[in-house]
């Protein structure tokens, strides 16, 4: 027999074999949901576990930077002591006031002649010479030291907004946590993935010069390939968690490339087209992202009955004072990212728990790129639908803002019933269009009156000063459709922008609620977000703020209890 013909026999025999030792990939995989997003939450994986336990022990025994995994030469363990005592490596690893960072060493090895700059090329020409690169996660710093063999740090260099390479072991972690997280098995419908089906797992997914770069994080793309199919995977190794996934088809034109803002987007752009249907504890709605009015809830019936046509939060006015006590500020639009010029746009899809009085809590929490930096800003629109039929619509501030003297006023906007008539405090009946302040401490209330029952609408005051509230006539140019900014942004009175809508016109047709409450911001009191270490880490610490609405069933009204107008009388309710 020929070497030829042994050698197609002996490939034959080896296809045989290893064809029964592993099935044949099928062409198209089950598949979950075409594009997730993970909960947030930190991994619980005990890879995870363990390297929180390593970076701890580092941040508790000078340097303060966790080493190389592995150092296999003597000269370039000696060149990474040296490099991580630096006084330059030091102070780029340290808080202001002196506390360390989270900091830790991504690559240790000799040099490359491409690594050493031309002034320096005469310390390495004679003896070898390592380089050290260093991240910084709570400043995504990245800091290269260029080290003598005998240990005399040559150079250092201190790069913002940069990340290096990552080593191995931080990739197999990548993999690990993606593969630990429920939604990613979910996503496979049924096959339980592995870490050999997993490639680019220390690839970071990047747009411009950050990798998560909606949160500044260290984030790569781990891709798990099967048949013509991947789920490409972003997990985010500051915080330990998987961010999101999404199914791509591998043909000759290549995979799409997602990034933390193309996935956020990818999952958000579904409720900016169309309205979600929810039906929970005795409640019916909808709900959709709008382009600048954030979000919106449509047609909310509370056992078969119409409680509102609509509530959303169409604007957040800032006012701060400038120079010669001139109004400078902002009008913050918020609204859904794909197609739109909204300011502050959502960090995840809308958050619906389980409350303890038997109902639930729809949120959503729209927030500046670089929050909780200065001049970013942070708000949620929560919604709390009790078992009982009573509606808390609040518009929260979490911070941080440009100044500690800032003055909020978020525009709210309630559409009752088509025909509700609406009434005072007193019960006398409101006409025509028109407007009011209201203060804490005095009982305030609207009521609204329909086919069904008696409604009322009073102030959630928390943290607020005082409220404009505004009536008109429910038109299409004025709310039912995406509003425009209205208003000023830095007006002090009555001027917030539903004021142009109160033309003296009767309210024949049903009526608009216009609740504004103005919260003043106080650093460190409410209003306003900072950072803190914790565990090397600089992590969020908020005071929110914030003001809204309860519309309550009346008492005997359609066959319901007590009335839910607790606090009418002006009270602040805590929550």
């Amino acid at each position: 027999m020929n070497q030829f013909v042994r050698l197609i026999l002996m490939l034959a025999l080896g296809c045989l074999g290893a064809c029964a030792a592993r099935p044949a990939m099928p062409a198209q995989p089950a598949r979950g949901t075409p594009v997730l997003l993970a909960g947030g939450s930190t991994s619980e994986s005990p890879a995870v576990a363990a390297r929180k336990a390593r970076l701890a022990a580092a941040l508790a025994t000078p340097p303060y930077i966790l080493p190389a995994a592995h150092t296999s030469e003597d000269w370039l363990a000696a060149a990474q002591t040296a490099a991580v005592a630096d006084p330059r490596v030091q102070a780029a690893t340290r808080a202001p006031d002196g506390q360390p960072l989270r900091a830790e060493v991504m690559a240790l090895g000799p040099a490359s002649a491409g690594d050493v700059p031309p002034s320096l090329e005469h310390a390495c020409a004679s003896d070898r010479c390592a380089r050290v690169q260093m991240y910084v996660y709570p400043t995504n710093t990245t800091v290269t030291a260029l080290v003598a063999a005998g240990g005399t740090v040559l150079g250092v260099d201190v790069l913002a907004d940069a990340q290096p390479e990552i080593p191995a072991d931080l990739a197999d972690l990548a993999v690990q946590i993606a593969l630990a997280d429920p939604q990613v098995a979910a996503a496979f419908d049924g096959l339980t993935p592995d870490a050999a089906m997993a490639t680019m797992s220390a690839t970071k997914t990047a747009l411009e010069t950050t990798s998560c770069e909606r949160s500044r994080h260290l984030c790569v793309a781990p891709v798990f390939q099967w048949g013509s199919s991947a789920l490409w995977t972003i997990v985010d190794l500051t915080e330990f968690r998987l961010v999101g996934a999404a199914w791509t088809d591998q043909g000759a034109s290549g995979r799409r490339v997602w990034s933390e803002a193309t996935l956020q987007d990818a999952a958000l752009a579904p409720l900016c087209e169309t309205p979600v249907v929810l039906e929970r504890a005795g409640w019916r709605l909808s709900y959709l992202l709008t382009s600048s009015d954030g979000l919106e809830l449509r047609d909310l019936r509370f056992q078969g009955r119409p409680v509102l046509a609509s509530a959303k939060v169409v604007d957040w006015h800032v006012g701060y004072t400038g120079r010669n006590d001139q109004r400078v500020g902002f009008s913050d639009a918020i609204g859904c990212p794909v197609f739109s010029a909204a300011a502050v746009i959502p960090y995840a899809p809308p958050l619906i728990t389980t409350a303890p009085d038997g109902g639930f809590t729809l949120e959503v929490t729209f927030r500046s790129p670089n929050w909780p930096q200065p001049c970013n800003y942070q708000y949620v629109t929560r919604a709390h639908f009790s078992a009982a039929g009573t509606l808390r619509f609040m518009a929260i501030n979490e911070g941080r803002g440009c100044g500690v003297e800032g003055i909020y006023h978020p525009v709210l906007r309630l559409e009752l019933p088509p025909g509700a008539d609406l009434s005072d405090q007193s019960g006398a009946r409101l006409t025509d269009e028109g407007q009011i302040t209201w203060r804490p401490g005095e009982p305030h209330a609207l009521h609204a009156r329909t086919d069904e029952g008696a409604l009322a609408l009073a102030p959630l005051w928390e943290e607020a000063e005082l409220a404009y509230v505004y009536w008109s006539r429910p038109t299409p140019a004025e709310g039912q459709g995406d509003l425009p900014s209205i208003g000023s942004c830095c007006a002090l009175d009555a001027r917030q922008g539903p004021e142009r809508f109160i033309n003296g016109e009767s309210l024949d047709s049903g009526a608009v609620v216009w609740f504004v409450p103005r919260i003043g911001n106080a650093e460190r009191k409410r209003c306003w977000a900072d950072t803190a270490l914790d565990g090397g880490m600089l992590v969020p610490r908020v005071w929110p703020c914030g003001g809204g609405m309860e519309i309550a069933w009346l008492p005997g009204s359609a066959g319901y209890g007590e009335s839910g107008l607790r606090h009418a009388s002006g009270a602040r309710p805590g929550g």
